[in-house]
């Protein structure tokens, strides 16, 4: 959290965060975290993921499937992120 503090611009950290929120069951601070990182990068894949990720966990299948697919548009050819959105 320090490290945001310093750098509010760094996408990373909070995809990174995002993960952190995911693993704690508080997908409501990881969808927060996954849309600052799509905002501050959003040609990253890794906060398409997050998010769908975070959606999944609260239950919002079509928003999920909505974010993975607007990863897959960025790189048609990630396996990780077909998988998840299969």
């Amino acid at each position: 959290m320090h490290a945001i503090e310093l750098d509010p611009s760094d996408a990373t950290l909070y995809a990174n965060r995002s993960l952190c929120y995911l693993q704690m069951t508080e997908a409501d601070k990881a969808l927060r975290d996954a849309n600052t990182c799509i905002k501050l990068r959003p040609e990253w894949l890794k906060g398409y993921y997050r998010k769908g990720s975070a959606l999944m966990s609260l239950k919002e299948y079509k928003e999920a499937c909505d974010a993975f697919e607007a990863g897959l548009k960025l790189d048609p050819g990630n396996t990780e992120l077909e998988k998840v959105f299969q």
